[in-house]
């Protein structure tokens, strides 16, 4: 009777320390993130701090701080070169905005005048036509649109203005969770060795055997999943670039490298800067940029829904239907950052596969071995 029943409770001591392990990791990434974000960027410079103290001999400490200021180094430099590049575009946009802006209104006003205006007399010549609690109906359900628009539009700048304060507020928390950050990675990669020397006493042979595993195909799967991430964006920007230079755009490498960027974002991606910009060549009266822009626009997400499958599961090393079905799964799940999650989660089912913790839970839960 004991025998039949130990693989179910094997099966339930399992679910028990699965469920303990998820509810740990919630709450160190929910209160303790920061040392989460301090252990992932130490592990980023221990390649490094372990080359410089081995090849130069100097201390742990001496190689960690100088990782970490070549790591700042890097940061200031592409945040400079950004904000240049930023600075360059709006000095750009000062220049032209103001002719653009005209030329709208201008553009808007003749619109209203010759469209708009006309059927707005033929309305209210047929509202007038009706007799009066027929009138009373219409005026009603135009002050009740008028009304809903108007409150929606009072909430957008509520929300907008919201945001900002938010954001404002949120600076001194930023700050600081950098600073612990920044604090845990240096302790983190200082002491390093004695931190595995911990772990290897606590955490059994086996154990080790199988976080080695996971960690390394987790390394092999996510360096695969932003090598495809830099080709898909890489593609996204070359033909972006080409393109923009055929209908001789301003700026049209910083444009480029811009609209490849926000392809990496689930959804919206290039339409965020696309269909704005495609609406105002419209409104303005520049048929042929609005219609190459669309052009563009609808090669880049053809492009990138063909080409986004077939790259990420060569570079994961999964198979394109488990990978579509796995982002369809995870966008009706999580919405738009299920599409973002979704690769991540196949990596960790792929990693315990491969690493066989699969099958090392199946083995104890039948043999108990």
């Amino acid at each position: 009777m004991i025998k039949s029943g130990a693989p179910l409770i094997r099966s339930g001591l399992i679910i028990l320390y699965s469920f303990m392990f998820l509810v740990a990791g919630y709450i160190i990434i929910r209160f303790l993130y920061p040392f989460v974000i301090g252990f992932i960027l130490a592990l980023l410079l221990l390649p490094f701090v372990n080359k410089v103290e081995r090849g130069f001999g100097w201390s742990r400490s001496l190689s960690v701080i100088l990782a970490m200021a070549g790591l700042m180094l890097i940061l200031i430099t592409f945040t400079t070169v950004a904000a240049v590049e930023i600075a360059n575009g709006l000095i750009y946009l000062s220049g032209v905005l103001p002719d653009y802006i005209k030329n709208t209104a201008s553009t808007v006003e003749q619109w209203i005048t010759t469209s708009l205006l006309p059927v707005y007399d033929r309305i209210n010549h047929l509202v007038l036509s009706l007799d009066t609690s027929q009138q009373e109906t219409v005026l009603s359900s135009i002050q009740s649109i008028t009304a809903d628009v108007t409150q929606r539009a009072s909430e957008f700048i509520q929300l907008v203005f919201n945001g900002l304060a938010d954001l404002l507020l949120s600076l001194p928390n930023t700050i600081t969770i950098l600073l612990f950050s920044l604090l845990s990675a240096f302790f983190i990669a200082k002491d390093w060795p004695l931190i595995l020397s911990w772990y290897e006493r606590l955490v059994p042979l086996h154990g080790v055997t199988y976080v080695k595993k996971i960690t390394d195909e987790w390394r092999k799967a996510i360096s695969g999943y932003v090598l495809a991430q830099v080709i898909l964006v890489g593609m996204t920007g070359v033909i972006v670039l080409i393109a923009l230079l055929i209908l001789g755009v301003k700026h049209a490498i910083t444009t480029a490298v811009l609209i490849a960027l926000v392809d990496v974002l689930p959804y919206l991606g290039t339409g965020i800067v696309f269909i704005p910009w495609i609406l105002y060549s419209f409104f303005s009266g520049d048929w042929f940029m609005s219609i190459g822009l669309s052009v563009i626009y609808g090669i880049v997400v053809i492009q990138r829904q063909i080409a986004e499958p077939k790259v990420l599961s060569r570079h994961i090393g999964v198979h394109p239907l488990p990978l579509l079905i796995t982002l369809f799964l995870s966008y009706q799940l999580l919405g738009f950052a299920g599409l973002l999650l979704g690769p991540m989660i196949l990596i960790v089912l792929q990693s315990l596969v491969k690493a066989g913790v699969v099958q090392g839970v199946v083995s104890y839960i039948m043999n108990g071995k």
